[in-house]
């Protein structure tokens, strides 16, 4: 079972978020500077007190070990593939319905004829 931490487009719910040193719940952010090295595209949690300056909270905590791009993600299923699918499972539902139907009524006909 993956977590929100596996996926690179999950939110994580408010209650995981950890608190920040204000006693704030953290932001989620994706780094987008060159440096530190290796560490653009990698999610953290910050500090979402940005607008008072006079406290100056610290707080960051890394997420990704390592970028995201760095990160082999496979694509489960293309959109042609999700309707290829989703359009053979209504076609199947479509007949076992008809199949239900056709044994009701031949039920039906069998308890008129006693």
């Amino acid at each position: 079972m993956s977590t929100w931490r596996d996926d690179p487009n999950a939110i994580p719910p408010w209650n995981e978020r950890p608190k920040c040193h204000c006693g704030f719940r953290t932001w989620l952010q994706v780094w987008t500077d060159p440096l530190p090295q290796g560490k653009k595209g990698c999610r953290f949690f910050k500090c979402p007190d940005i607008d008072d300056d006079f406290k100056a909270c610290t707080f960051m905590q890394w997420i990704d070990t390592r970028p995201l791009g760095r990160v082999s993600f496979h694509q489960v299923e293309t959109k042609g593939q999700y309707y290829a699918r989703h359009t053979q499972a209504r076609e199947e539902a479509r007949l076992a319905r008809e199949e239900q139907e056709r044994r009701v009524r031949q039920q039906q006909i069998r308890l008129k004829g006693k």
